[in-house]
């Protein structure tokens, strides 16, 4: 599947994990069918409900800060486009695909995806015995995040590199510019 057609790899971050949380962040690079990066998607929302505590750690936004920005509704369209029914890719794919596919299955829109992988399954399979966390399988690349908290364009350029080493590839620099959002939020 993976060589023939275009691979978005996307990260979410969310309010809590339960089927009743929302997306308040998604991070999306799309690779062209040989793994090469194209673009990239950097979106914060609001979510309409408030963070859980701990999911506030994870990513570090406030509900003051998520309340000021667009609902997902008002990005859907141009995250479907994005997609392109390209072939979706998370690390710790049944999360992600649970999440965002649950945002657009409230706006009544099909998921922009078709096919799908997960890297953390499929480093799991390559390297059985190790731990597949996102932040193990970087680190065994020796990628890492810039900082504590997870952001999801940071945390998608992340699994990127893990989905080109798992093909073989050497992981792309990560181009993490497009973090204003996050930045103002973590410093509120």
């Amino acid at each position: 599947m993976i060589g023939t057609r275009p691979v978005v790899v996307f990260d979410t971050e969310t309010t809590g994990c339960t089927g009743q949380d929302r997306v308040v962040s998604l991070g999306a690079v799309r690779l062209d069918a040989a793994l090469e990066p194209e673009a990239t998607l950097h979106l914060v929302f609001s979510p309409g409900i408030r963070c859980s505590w701990g999911a506030a750690q994870v990513h570090g936004m406030s509900d003051a800060f998520l309340r000021l920005q667009p609902a997902f509704v008002e990005h859907a369209a141009d995250i479907a486009d994005f997609f392109g029914d390209a072939i979706g890719c998370a690390h710790n794919m049944a999360f992600d695909r649970r999440m965002l596919g649950g945002e657009f299955d409230r706006l009544e829109m099909e998921r922009p995806w078709s096919g799908e992988v997960c890297t953390m399954l499929s480093w799991r399979r390559a390297r059985p015995g190790t731990r597949a966390g996102l932040a193990h399988a970087s680190a065994a690349l020796g990628l890492s995040r810039e900082g504590d908290l997870h952001g999801a364009l940071e945390d998608a350029w992340l699994a990127v590199g893990v989905l080109r080493a798992l093909h073989g590839l050497p992981p792309p620099p990560m181009r993490l510019h497009g973090f204003t959002n996050e930045r103002r939020a973590r410093a509120a």
